[in-house]
């Protein structure tokens, strides 16, 4: 008979999952072909991007003292969760900086 395996630490699977949606939706409030999802996108990516970091962190802990599986689960959350709010608040600059530029040309256009 085969050997029970060591079960996969649950905030470990949290972290994943975590770090997966933050960068969907990330990729989702950057499309250009979805005009006005970054309001809602990039302030949702970045509580996740917490969430993922914060159960990286703690699922790490868990697994240093527990025979369980998830470790590469909980460094991937733990990394993503770390490098995705640089990106966001980068791409956060980037769109309200082009808004802006938008804009003045536009009331230059309205107002010659």
């Amino acid at each position: 008979m085969a050997e029970p395996s060591n079960p996969t630490n649950r905030m470990a699977i949290v972290s994943l999952c975590s770090a997966v949606l933050t960068l969907l939706s990330f990729c989702i409030g950057f499309a250009p072909f979805l005009p006005m999802t970054a309001g809602i996108c990039y302030p949702l990516a970045l509580v996740l991007s917490v969430v993922a970091l914060v159960t990286g962190v703690l699922a790490l802990r868990q697994l240093r003292s527990r025979p369980e599986n998830g470790r590469w689960m909980a460094l991937t959350g733990t990394i993503l969760g770390g490098v995705l709010p640089l990106v966001i608040i980068c791409a956060t600059i980037i769109t309200i900086s082009a808004l802006a530029v938008g804009l003045t040309e536009l009331f230059k256009q309205a107002n010659p």
